[in-house]
């Protein structure tokens, strides 16, 4: 009984068990499945980075970089993917794709046999299952890590569309090396982008997964050749294939491209669209390499160039050095943003703003003699003054006291102010620079510089230049009137065929530039327009070294001569400022040649120039002026008188520039002297100029020299003066000719001097001299 018992008890387990065996294999699938809905599934492509894009403003690969991880991997939608290629890979890879729920069990129980019958080794993996293993690094050779394949396929098709997880497999399929994904394959190559896959180049692609150790695609692998021939072979006439490597990767415009790179791995983008012009940058480029080859055995071995395309405000070409690549000359640094000391390259702007505030107009007589500014004596770069000159004369010849004494005479704003309004960062106070900022005083880089120039093509309106197209900066800023931009544009062109460039349509484009020079010979620039573009060239050395030979007028401008004939050469352009245009209230007037005068009434020669009406002065010279000679003595007579006097034009130039003329051989007669009885005539005209003592200066007296010390009394004075009186603390203490000196001793204290001219006019200075030990 009890044998019987038992047994009726183990026929009815066997019974159950029979009974739930086929139960659980059919709710299995049900549970697993379940557990993969409710359990947790990171997207696959959640970790991930990708490498980040740069194109040029025409769609042309500039860079393609590295992810964290050294990879190549651009992300790419499945909707981007040719059609051919997604069919391609599901048909060789997972015909069964769109209907297993991540697992194929036939495709493993296949694999499986072929592996214990040792037979060749067939992949058993879905799409899903190699997605899993891709997107956590799992390791499948052993069966606990191919069971967590398997589980991990589950739980991407719970929660994930199949599209989904096609198009994670495509931003991760293995291409051979560090490149993963069909869209850097594409690009890496076959130079293309992923939609522009020809049928012969997706099979190609296709094929490589599935080993891409042995079917990495280069020039000399056999292997991958015979793959793609054997595909081919049954599908039709094999085309051959241009394959690249990574190696053969574009890195062009490394500058800007490092830059952008930089700003997308900080906002987290992948791709930018430059402004950059591939070819104008390989042009500049050019121009650099070839400047440092003829150049680099006189020590001039480095330089950097900036394209700015002044309509839009976009950088055409960027090159921070002469090589990106030179460690000796620290080629990675980018010269464009380094802050160096700009010379006279910043001086079209002190006209600029004489001529809004109506200071000057381009033919407007300034004095080149020589002058002190507080105590300040500039010099100019060739040690020698010149005289009376037009302004636009002046600015050309970058003559260094016209522009300080018209620096000293603006208002609201200053050129300080004025820069600082057009984006130049200063690290000091206006007060810190003084007149120093005319000359180079502060530094200022090649983009700010480029800015500003860019800002005068445009009419006076400042804008932010832009590098990439996705970060457009709306700013507008107006720092001039559109008149005195034109006007100072026109006053840097110069007539001649060395500052010409010919447009590929045959136009002859002037090239408006400024040449500029820093202190100590340790930069060379040169800033202009040409056509459409804004073209600045640095030429020096990054570790601050001089040589003699880097001045802005021998260096740097024929290097940008030689650029900007070659960017014209490449395109058809026009002179956008051979004509004011609609909008621009100027107009030309004829003017007194010698003396820059509207009133050409006593002048008797003339030559046109440009004027703003309202603004330009009219106030004359005063060099011309109608004096009335008695017949018989030749004095000079107080009042006109029929039959006994003449009328005649004189010109009356100040004492130092009569003393420049005559030391040009072109002596300037001084006027008659007045007949008797004519003081009160005789009194019209400038008082005389006190050159020394120099204003503004404290002067001391050692106290070992018996707290004394002799300082020099000199002025200068209207033509026709012949003696100076000089007066201190209503003291005479002696006379001089105009533009004699004369040695004063004197104690320390506050001391009044005065002078006066022979015919009564008067100057007057304070003079503070300080005891020292």
């Amino acid at each position: 009984m009890l044998s019987r018992s038992i047994g009726d008890k183990t026929s009815g387990r066997g019974k159950l068990f029979r009974f739930l065996l086929p139960v659980i294999f059919l709710l299995l699938p049900l549970f697993v499945l379940l557990a993969a809905k409710l359990s947790d599934c990171p997207h696959p492509l959640a970790e991930k980075d990708f490498s980040c894009r740069i194109y040029d403003k025409d769609g042309r690969l500039l860079r393609l970089s590295l992810t964290s991880d050294q990879k190549y991997r651009i992300r790419v939608r499945l909707a981007e993917i040719p059609p051919r290629a997604i069919d391609a890979v599901i048909e060789y890879e997972d015909r069964w794709f769109w209907r297993h729920p991540g697992v194929n069990p036939f495709s493993m129980l296949r694999a499986l046999s072929s592996m214990l019958a040792g037979g060749r080794r067939l992949g058993g993996s879905t799409l899903t299952m190699q997605v899993a293993r891709l997107s956590t690094g799992l390791k499948t050779d052993s069966p606990v890590g191919k069971l967590k394949q398997i589980w991990r396929a589950f739980c991407l098709e719970q929660h994930y569309s199949k599209e989904e997880i096609l198009e994670s497999y495509f931003n991760l399929a293995p291409y051979g090396g560090n490149v993963e994904g069909i869209a850097s394959a594409a690009r890496v190559y076959f130079h293309k982008d992923v939609s522009q896959l020809t049928e012969a180049e997706s099979e190609a692609l296709m094929l490589v997964p599935q080993n891409p150790v042995a079917r990495r695609p280069s020039p000399g692998n056999r292997r991958f050749f015979e793959a793609v021939r054997r595909q081919w072979h049954g599908n039709g006439e094999y085309a051959p294939l241009r394959v690249f490597t990574p190696a053969d990767l574009p890195f062009e415009a490394p500058h800007a491209a490092m830059e952008l790179l930089g700003e997308m791995q900080r906002a987290g983008d992948d791709e930018r669209h430059a402004t950059i012009d591939a070819r104008a940058q390989q042009k500049i480029e050019t121009a650099l390499s070839r400047f440092v080859a003829r150049n680099g055995a006189y020590g001039l071995r480095n330089a950097a160039a900036l394209l700015l395309h002044w309509p839009t405000m976009q950088v055409r070409a960027l090159a921070g050095s002469a090589s990106f690549a030179n460690v000796g000359i620290s080629g990675q640094v980018d010269g464009t943003r380094a802050r160096r000391s700009p010379g006279s390259t910043l001086k079209p702007f002190i006209y600029a703003l004489a001529l809004e505030q109506g200071l000057i107009h381009p033919m407007t007589l300034l004095s080149d003699t020589p002058r002190s500014f507080s105590g300040y004596d500039p010099e100019n770069f060739d040690h020698t003054f010149r005289g009376p000159i037009a302004a636009a004369r002046a600015l050309r010849a970058s003559r260094n006291v016209p522009a300080l004494s018209l620096a000293a005479r603006l208002k609201n704003p200053s050129l300080y102010d004025f820069l600082r309004r057009a984006g130049v960062e200063f690290s000091s106070s206006e007060a810190h620079y003084g007149l120093s900022l005319v000359l180079g005083g502060a530094e200022v880089t090649l983009r700010e510089l480029a800015g500003l120039y860019a800002m005068l093509a445009n009419g006076g309106v400042w804008r932010p230049m832009m590098l990439a197209r996705e970060d457009p900066d709306e700013r507008v800023i107006r720092l001039l009137s559109r008149e005195a931009a034109f006007v100072t544009l026109s006053m840097l062109e110069e007539d001649g065929p060395e500052r010409q460039a010919r447009s590929r349509s045959g136009a002859t484009i002037p090239l408006r530039l400024k040449t500029g020079t820093s202190n100590g010979f340790r930069d060379a620039w040169t800033c202009g327009i040409v056509g459409p573009y804004v073209l600045a060239v640095w030429v020096g050395n990054f570790d601050n070294a001089s040589n003699p030979l880097l001045v802005g007028g021998q260096t740097a401008a024929p290097l940008f001569v030689e650029m900007a004939r070659t960017i014209a050469a490449s395109e058809p352009m026009d002179d956008f400022f051979a004509n004011p245009g609609d909008g621009v209230n100027v107009e030309k007037i004829p003017v007194c040649a010698a003396t820059g005068d509207v009133d050409i009434s006593l002048c008797g020669e003339h030559v046109e120039t440009w004027f703003i009406p309202g603004v330009s002065p009219v106030k004359p010279s005063g060099v011309f002026r109608v004096i009335h000679v008695d017949r018989k003595s030749g004095l000079r007579a107080c009042m006109p008188e029929a039959g006994r006097t003449e009328r005649a034009v004189w010109e009356f130039w100040p004492s130092d520039l009569a003393a420049l003329f005559a030391a040009a051989g072109l002596p300037k007669a001084p006027p008659p002297p007045f007949e008797a009885g004519c003081r009160g005539e005789a009194a019209i005209g400038n008082p005389p100029r006190i050159r020394q003592p120099k204003h503004g200066l404290t002067y001391h007296a050692s106290l070992a020299s018996g707290g004394q010390t002799s300082l020099v009394l000199m002025a200068h004075a209207e033509a026709g003066v012949h003696t100076l009186r000089w007066f201190v603390d209503g003291k005479h203490v002696g006379d001089t000719q105009p533009g004699q000196a004369m040695s004063w001793r004197t104690g320390a204290g506050k001391h009044h001097l005065l002078v006066s001219d022979d015919e009564g006019r008067t100057s007057a200075r304070t003079v503070i001299v300080e005891s020292v030990p």
